[in-house]
């Protein structure tokens, strides 16, 4: 287990640390302060204090449940809707304000909550120094304790890795920073940016390296510390993402094959434009083989890793009516989730406040600010009892088990766990969107606390939780078993591998969860298997930092068939389009220009039941003053032009 804290910096050691002006430079060069070096890496005490300001800057710079400020990352995909707070982040980069340009009123400094392309820089400089720094004055082992010198070598080496998967995830192409840079070397000699398998290949080494050297499991004063899995894990996400249309045969056909086009179209300026239009089918192989070599990993003979399993069907949240299973809302505040399912933990990441900015106003003078949005909601799927199995809401709809006026009934349980949808009961209290403080506001108006499309976030709030909870913490998985399990299921799809085995993964899932199997449809088509594993993905993986990066690593912001899709869905009347859409052709287009959402509509007939009044649902578009501005530019987000003009050898990203 990793329970990462906000651990206190405890040593500034002169020229060796970072001062502030010199940490804006995004590859900061050898220092001349060598006797202050010696000094310090000649104790081993100091080096371990190094290792550990590495984890206070992964607390402060990994995004958790707020990654833009406010608000989540999910919120400038088709996962959720913002109000406006605070910076109000999401909305100025939906419509195309954000800026590269340093000190500009819009920049990527200003406010957004995360870390960017020089503040990982400047700790995988600091892993480095830590790296060459033992080798070079033969740093002592601990005194009383042998071996715990190598466990913090392979912790650095861990994080040189992780925060240039960091880069990977928001920039893209990087330069693989391996070692110190000395003053009387030219930037523009190496700090060119590479190929993303180039690097991929180099995190995967530093990994291995770091796993070599690290136990399966810390324990005693090791506790919480990183360990072999964490180091595993890391490796079959970022082989996953090698694998992913974006750096590997480009877009997708309506089958499922490569087409050779970038998603990036002619602007596609990468490093590895090239390459990235090839498919090499082993770049799947290789991310099963690393998903698997987690899923296998044993401590005395034991898996390491399990899925939580507390609580049985018999029981259910007090105060959620009925509809919420403990097992769901327990898991994240459970040591033993820590302990098994989750690989990478963020410990205490978000205060009382956090739950008191989601919950909706009446329920605690909430602010409703990340909204699911019926794109999200249209992932759960309906539960065929008879059948033993999970339909989509559109087969579901064939085979008439399910209807749009009373949608929430006999859903994945997950959605009773994730979602406040009208009618549900959160804290002992019903839930309206139709009257009241809660109603729903669907206007081009951001200030205000209202639901924007009918829904409001459960996922990670307490149901016991209250203003008074002043001393309240949350913790957050960075990485947990199922978006491994769900990797290796893919990578088997991919590669024609077993599909006893990948449906075995999501059953498992599903089972915890205590939602029914696939259906038996899942063993006849590839392309089938492919919307269940991705759909499972959506599901298991909300509000988990995943959809954002999902769709981007799919092609799907300018993907022709979702572009046409658009087409046709623009083509309809507006007033109407969302419910015809649904009506007609079922999903909605993913290019992560509109959102939706339900309204109740008083009706006699209606099946839906609040407040005394009867209602049926109907689906809407949110409105907006324009439609979110998405490009082959949001594919990465940009380098700071400071760091473009100190060092122009680097190449901005594609359209910044």
């Amino acid at each position: 287990m990793k329970l990462l804290h906000k651990i206190a910096i405890y040593i500034g050691i002169g020229t060796f640390a970072c001062s502030v002006s010199s940490c804006s430079d995004w590859l900061e060069r050898e220092d001349d302060g060598k006797l202050q070096e010696s000094e310090v890496f000649a104790r081993f005490e100091k080096v371990n204090q190094l290792v550990t300001e590495l984890y206070s800057d992964m607390y402060l710079n990994s995004p958790g449940l707020n990654s833009l400020y406010s608000h989540n990352i999910g919120t400038i995909c088709d996962e959720l809707e913002a109000n406006k707070a605070d910076s109000d982040a999401p909305y100025k980069i939906l419509s195309a304000q954000l800026s590269a340009q340093v000190d500009a009123v819009n920049d990527i400094g200003a406010g957004w909550g995360f870390g960017w392309w020089y503040t990982w820089y400047q700790s995988i400089r600091k892993a480095n120094k830590i790296i060459s720094g033992v080798e070079e004055y033969h740093t002592p082992d601990h005194p009383s304790k042998p071996g715990l010198l190598e466990k913090r070598i392979g912790e650095a080496y861990f994080f040189r890795a992780y925060y240039h998967y960091m880069i990977l995830r928001w920039h893209g192409e990087m330069v693989y920073a391996d070692r110190v840079y000395s003053l009387d070397e030219d930037p523009a000699e190496y700090a060119i940016r590479e190929s993303v398998h180039t690097s991929v290949e180099k995190i995967c080494k530093d990994l291995d390296e770091a796993a070599e050297r690290l136990p399966v499991l810390q324990a005693g004063e090791e506790f919480n510390r990183i360990d072999k899995g964490a180091c595993l894990a890391v490796k079959a996400i970022v082989r996953w993402v090698a694998a992913q249309p974006l750096y590997n045969g480009g877009l997708l056909d309506e089958t499922g094959n490569p087409t050779g086009i970038s998603p990036l179209g002619d602007n596609d300026t990468r490093v590895g434009a090239s390459e990235y239009k090839q498919y090499d089918p082993t770049r799947w192989e290789k991310a099963r083989d690393a998903a698997k070599a987690v899923l296998d990993l044993s401590d005395g003979g034991s898996k390491r890793y399990s899925l939580y399993q507390k609580y049985t069907e018999n029981d259910f949240v007090e105060n959620s009516g009925g509809k919420v299973y403990s097992r769901l809302e327990e898991m994240f505040n459970d040591v033993d989730f820590y302990n098994k399912e989750s690989i990478l933990t963020m410990l205490n990441g978000k205060d009382a406040r956090w739950i008191q900015d989601n919950i909706p106003f009446s329920f605690g003078s909430g602010q409703t600010r990340n909204q699911p949005t019926q794109e999200q909601v249209d992932q759960y799927e309906i539960v065929d009892e008879m059948n033993n199995c999970g339909w989509s809401i559109w087969d579901a709809k064939e085979k008439n088990m399910y209807d749009d006026a009373n949608p929430y009934i006999n859903r994945d349980p997950r959605f009773y766990r994730d979602i406040v949808y009208m009618g549900a009961t959160l804290m002992g209290k019903e839930y309206n969107t139709a009257i009241g403080n809660d109603a729903l506001v669907n206007s081009t108006v951001r200030d205000t606390r209202n639901t924007r499309t009918g829904y409001a976030l459960r996922k990670f709030i307490d149901n016991d939780w209250t203003t008074s909870s002043s001393a309240y913490a949350k913790n957050f998985p960075l990485i947990r078993l199922p978006e491994i399990m769900l990797i290796y299921a893919e990578a088997l799809n991919e590669t024609d591998g077993s599909v006893s085995e990948m449906k075995n993964m999501l059953n498992q899932i599903r089972e915890r969860s205590f939602m029914k199997d696939v259906p038996a449809s899942f063993d006849t088509d590839k392309q089938v298997r492919r919307e269940y594993i991705m759909r499972e993905r959506r599901v298991e993986l909300f509000y988990e930092n995943s959809r954002f990066f999902t769709v981007r690593y799919k092609g799907l912001l300018t993907s022709p068939i979702e572009t046409d899709k658009e087409k046709l869905y623009l083509a309809m009347p507006e007033d109407t389009r969302a419910q015809d859409w649904a009506d007609t052709y079922g999903e909605y287009p993913q290019t992560q220009r509109y959102i939706h959402g339900m309204q109740a509509v008083e009706d006699r007939d209606g099946k839906i039941t609040v407040g005394g009044k009867t209602y049926k649902m109907v689906r809407f578009e949110g409105k907006q003053l324009a439609p979110r501005q998405v490009t082959y530019r949001d594919y990465f987000f940009p380098i700071n032009s400071n760091e473009i003009a100190k060092t122009p050898s680097l190449i901005q990203n594609p359209g910044w």
